[in-house]
C-alpha cells in the first residue's frame, strides 16, 4: 500500500502543481483506521469481525488508535473453533449459527485495538508494553532490526475465554499505515488468549 501510494504521489507530482500534490497527499493522511483499512485492500474479514462486534463508530472515532489488523490470509489461520464462535457464516458443521458468541467476539476485536498511537518510528529499536481495549497487556518487540513482534503477556486482560494460548508472538507483516485518527499495524495472525 505505501508503495503503491508513494508511486501515485509521484506520478502526481509529474502531473500536478505543488499545492494540487500536498490537497492529494492530504487526503491519503484524513480517513480514519477503519477507512483506511478498507482501502488498503485484503482486511475485508477482519473489517467485517470489527463491524459484527459494533466497534466501526468507535474505530472511527477520535483516537487515537493503533490497530492491529491481521489481513484475510492471517484470518484464515485463526482457529476454527474460535472462528465459528464469533462468525456465524462460518458453521464449519453445515449449520449456520443464529447469532455470533457476544462475549468472546467484542474479547476478540478489543484484543487488537490499542489506545494511543504506536508507529513504527516510536517503537524502532525498543520494546513497548500497551493496553488493549480489554485490559490485556501486549508487548511490542522491535529490538531486531526490521522485525517487530507482538504478543499478549500474563493474564491480566480479558480473553477470548476457551482457546488456547498463543505462547509464540505474531510478527508486523507489512509497513504501518498511517490514518487520520491512529495508525494500522499489520500482523501476521491475529492475537488469542
Amino acid at each position: 500500500m505505501t508503495l503503491r501510494r508513494n508511486f501515485l504521489l509521484g506520478a502526481c507530482a509529474v502531473a500536478l502543481p505543488l499545492p494540487a500534490l500536498a490537497q492529494v497527499a492530504s487526503l491519503v493522511q484524513q480517513r480514519n483506521v477503519i477507512d483506511t483499512l478498507a482501502a488498503a485492500g485484503n482486511y475485508n474479514n477482519f473489517i467485517e469481525i470489527v463491524s459484527r462486534a459494533g466497534l466501526v463508530e468507535t474505530l472511527k472515532g477520535a483516537g487515537p488508535f493503533t490497530l492491529l489488523a491481521p489481513n484475510n490470509a492471517a484470518m484464515a489461520r485463526m482457529p476454527n473453533s474460535l472462528r465459528e464462535m464469533i462468525d456465524p457464516s462460518t458453521g464449519g458443521s453445515g449449520q449456520q449459527r443464529q447469532d455470533p458468541d457476544r462475549v468472546r467476539l467484542l474479547a476478540f476485536v478489543n484484543m487488537h485495538i490499542i489506545n494511543g498511537r504506536f508507529g513504527a518510528a516510536d517503537l524502532a529499536g525498543r520494546t513497548v508494553t500497551a493496553r488493549t481495549h480489554n485490559g490485556n497487556t501486549v508487548e511490542i518487540n522491535s529490538m531486531q532490526a526490521g522485525n517487530t513482534a507482538f504478543r499478549i503477556v500474563g493474564d491480566s486482560g480479558f480473553g477470548v475465554g476457551g482457546i488456547t494460548v498463543r505462547t509464540t508472538p505474531v510478527t508486523m507483516v507489512g509497513p504501518e499505515i498511517l490514518a487520520s485518527n491512529g495508525v494500522v499495524l499489520p500482523i501476521s495472525e491475529p492475537l488469542i488468549q
